[in-house]
């Protein structure tokens, strides 16, 4: 019966040891390994969609090229999301300013990133409508104009996106 308990002691001495702290530091410690992993996450994804427009790019596919970008910028969204958890900090009480300052916090993040998405797709959109007029191919152009407009609506609605709330 001992050689078997040493021999799982042994066995079981590749284990870290548990962590040691109070509630808060165990808790602490597990939001930043999280945050670690999911931002890692995230970097994956806009890879994954960085390449995707890539080949898009390549193929001269718009759909696809959209399909990239908005991968792409979720992953960057993902990123910048778990970099700043103070934006999603609710405290335990809260007062009528706290919660319209963490609102108007959130609402900034979401504000920032549509302009952002937006403003690419303007650029992709005049793109393909210049390479349209350099084929004279009619249906690319209006599906260029058709890509700049609803980034120039992405970016007008995320300027006045305080007007809805």
């Amino acid at each position: 019966m001992e050689l078997l308990l040493s021999h799982l002691a042994a066995f079981l001495s590749f284990l870290p040891d548990p962590p040691t702290g109070t509630p808060n530091e165990l808790a602490k410690d597990g939001i930043d390994f999280f945050q670690l992993w999911i931002s890692r996450i995230g970097g994956i994804v806009a890879f994954i969609g960085a390449v995707k427009f890539a080949l898009g790019v390549k193929d001269d596919e718009a759909k696809e090229q959209l399909q990239g970008v908005l991968i792409m910028v979720s992953g960057f969204m993902i990123q910048a999301a778990v970099g700043n958890l103070d934006i999603f900090n609710i405290p335990a009480t809260y007062s009528d300013a706290a919660a319209e300052n963490e609102f108007e916090s959130i609402l900034q993040f979401i504000g920032r990133w549509v302009r952002r998405v937006g403003a690419l797709a303007m650029l992709i959109g005049a793109t393909m409508f210049g390479f349209s007029i350099k084929d004279n191919d009619a249906v690319k152009k209006v599906s260029g104009l058709k890509t700049m407009a609803a980034g120039g609506i992405a970016v007008s609605v995320s300027a006045i996106l305080h007007t809805f709330v």
